[in-house]
């Protein structure tokens, strides 16, 4: 028997382990996967050198704990914020200088409309509360598509608002956010491809059934996404967290995946770009590409929302095709001839994962408080989900493991 049992073991599930451990709690965590990060999967064997298949910035930097800690171990990480260097192509040219202000101005005038509507407390699709954006309008809900990893039209502004503490810098981790993770987890108690089918809370704690068979402890923590614990894969038999999956309803993980493409030189100047807009011709999809430079330069199409769950569902061939045909439109073949290698994601359908992060649906702009309030005995939950000021973020996935797990010491050793 242990003290504690934590399912997951991701960003939350790390950060939980590591406060109980220093505090000579007795914990496990239990992880479905073969590897630790979650989310958070820094890959080294798809494409030359790296790349980040998940989350990969320290965002609000100034404030984020998990810069802080990175910064006391020497981690490779970005400190400026490039999300607005970009370069534009639509419908056939390269926008000019002014173009791109005009267009980032838009976008700027579309998060204004969605705060000041939520500050009101009206719930609304976030859709609905944009202003004309004209010919810009494919960019801006492109935009929200990869924050959100939802269509803007079902998510609640309210609920997007949720998010609040953004200090507006944000900074690209270039040794890898997952690596990261895995270092963090060093020396902590981790049994992979250990599948949890039930936590049961009984007299004396809590039961965990797992493919590895039964354990028993004081207490859990859960650290799985919502669309995994919606999906029933995981069974609870507890009034309180039945309670809490009802406001998780609200709740779901998106969609987000990436389409990554290898070179044996950059198709074009890079300089100090971060990204690069392609929307060859009105009524396609515009693809968002990370721009990594160096020796081993790499573009990563990023795409959230239904154009995610579409191309997912069609399968990588058509993912990197249609990713290629961008490149070629805005570069000419020599971009797609220089390519050395291509990988996909799978978020969606990774069995342990099941989807991007978590989003209000309309109309439940308040569920995420409602959710994290909800009382469930000696099974906690800790995760993005659970981070109302920082939730779809590392460093909100990581609090909210530590928070959970500073109450659960209180509790067991009796000691505020």
């Amino acid at each position: 028997m242990v003290d504690v049992v934590i399912v997951g073991a991701g960003a939350a599930g790390v950060s939980a382990a590591s406060k109980l451990a220093a505090a000579g709690i007795s914990c496990v965590i239990l992880e479905a996967s073969n590897r630790i990060g979650g989310r958070a999967f820094t890959d080294r064997t798809s494409l030359p050198g790296q790349w980040e298949q998940g989350c990969q910035w320290f965002h609000s930097a100034e404030a984020n704990p998990l810069a802080k800690v990175a910064a006391t171990l020497d981690w490779p990480f970005e400190r400026q914020d490039r999300t607005c260097r970009a370069m534009t192509f639509f419908n056939g040219s390269w926008l000019t200088t002014r173009e791109e202000e005009a267009c980032h101005n838009t976008l700027v005038a579309a998060f204004d409309s969605v705060y000041s509507v939520a500050k009101e407390g009206r719930d609304l699709p976030i859709t609905s509360v944009l202003p004309n954006a004209g010919v810009w309008q494919p960019f801006v809900e492109n935009l929200f598509q990869q924050l959100i990893s939802e269509d803007p039209s079902r998510t609640s502004a309210l609920g997007y608002s949720d998010y609040d503490n953004d200090t507006g810098e944000n900074w690209i981790v270039t040794g890898g956010l997952g690596a990261l993770i895995e270092v963090l987890a060093a020396g902590l108690p981790i049994k992979f491809n250990t599948i949890v089918k039930s936590v049961i809370e009984t007299a004396s704690g809590v039961r965990i059934e797992s493919s590895e068979g039964t354990i028993n402890a004081e207490a859990a923590i859960v650290t799985a996404s919502t669309n995994v614990l919606l999906s029933g894969a995981i069974k609870f038999g507890s009034s309180q967290v039945n309670h809490m999956l009802d406001k998780m309803q609200d709740l779901p993980c998106g969609a987000y995946e990436k389409i990554a493409f290898a070179f044996d030189r950059m198709p074009f100047a890079a300089s100090d770009l971060l990204f690069c807009n392609i929307l060859p011709r009105e009524g396609q999809w515009p693809f968002t590409f990370q721009i990594v430079d160096g020796p081993e330069p790499k573009l990563i199409a990023h795409v959230g929302g239904n154009v995610a769950r579409e191309l997912a569902a069609r399968g990588r061939d058509e993912m990197t095709g249609l990713a290629r045909e961008h490149l070629v439109a805005a570069f000419g073949n020599d971009a797609a001839r220089s390519i050395t290698a291509a990988a996909v994601t799978g978020w969606q359908a990774n069995p342990w994962v099941r989807g991007a992060y978590s989003y209000s649906r309309v109309g439940c702009g308040k569920s995420r408080q409602a959710m994290i309030a909800t009382d469930t005995g000696n099974i906690r939950f800790a995760g993005e989900a659970f981070s109302q000021g920082s939730y779809a973020t590392v460093h909100g996935a990581w609090q909210s493991g530590r928070e959970v797990a500073i109450d659960l010491l209180a509790k067991l050793t009796g000691k505020p």
